[in-house]
Order: C-alpha cells, then sequence, then structure tokens
C-alpha cells in the first residue's frame, strides 16, 4: 500500500519500536514531503529531549534514540523533493482548510495518487483516502493471515 505519512503520526510510531518496526513493513511504501521531513527532523529531538528530562534518559541515550529514528525514515521512507509535488501546491493549499500546513502531504498525495496515513481530522474534506494507525494495522494484521492461509 502506497502512503503518504503525516508527520505527527510519523514522529508517534518513531518514538516506539514496534511503530518502527511497522513502517519497514513490506507492505507499505512509503512517502514523506521534503518540508515535512524538516519538521521531523526538528520535532523528533526536540521531543525525546522532553521524554528524556521527564525521565531521567541520560543525553548519549537520547541521541542514540534520535538517530535511531532517523534512520528508520531513511531506511523505510522515500522522502519526496518538492519538485515532485510542486505542481499541485495550488490545488492542495485550495483542500487543506483545516491546517494550511498539511498541503505538502496533499500535494504530496495527489500527486503520487495515494492515501494519507494520519491520526486526525485535518484531511477530512481533501477529497483523499484516509488510513489511522488503527485501520492500517487492521489492513496489515489481514494481509499477514491471507498470505499465512
Amino acid at each position: 500500500m502506497r502512503l503518504v505519512v503525516d508527520t505527527s503520526v510519523l514522529i508517534g510510531e518513531l518514538l516506539r519500536k514496534v511503530g518502527r518496526e511497522r513502517l519497514s513493513h513490506p507492505k507499505l511504501e512509503l512517502f514523506l514531503p521534503e518540508q515535512m521531513w524538516h519538521e521531523t527532523q526538528w520535532e523528533l529531538p526536540r521531543r525525546i529531549g522532553q521524554f528524556g528530562r521527564h525521565n531521567d534518559l541520560a543525553i548519549p541515550t537520547q541521541h542514540e534514540l534520535v538517530s535511531i529514528c532517523l534512520a528508520a525514515v531513511t531506511c523505510n521512507i522515500e522522502v519526496l523533493p518538492l519538485a515532485v509535488y510542486a505542481a499541485q501546491e495550488a490545488e492542495a493549499r485550495a483542500r487543506s482548510l483545516r491546517d494550511p500546513n498539511d498541503w505538502p502531504a496533499v500535494a504530496a498525495a495527489l500527486s503520487l495518487d495515494c492515501a494519507i496515513w494520519t491520526n486526525d481530522n485535518d484531511f477530512l474534506g481533501t477529497g483523499l483516502p484516509t488510513w489511522t494507525t488503527d485501520t492500517l494495522e487492521g489492513w496489515l494484521s489481514r494481509a499477514a493471515k491471507e498470505s499465512a492461509s
């Protein structure tokens, strides 16, 4: 399944081992617009730092976790250069009424003719299919059972 990954979903998945494993699932072909990759590179260390301060996690351990998470992105997700989806910017901005900052994900999904993996309602009304983590996990589980039989 081809999906554009919303930044908030991506960060949530990266922060959990099971999430990083899900990102590498062979049935998933994942994409991330380059603007959202930049956002992820900024937000992830900030979130891990907050977690580390609240849970007394050593700084070197925090840095190692950041490295593991960023490596999970580069190994499992295709970061899309702006040139791939720039032609869809105006249409994507017109559709991204709930959160105008989400236009890169909408533009990428339009360009690739694929769905968006998100856990919020910001993509409702864009005319694009969306998958939540729960529905995606259900689909992956069913696909695994069908492959086994």
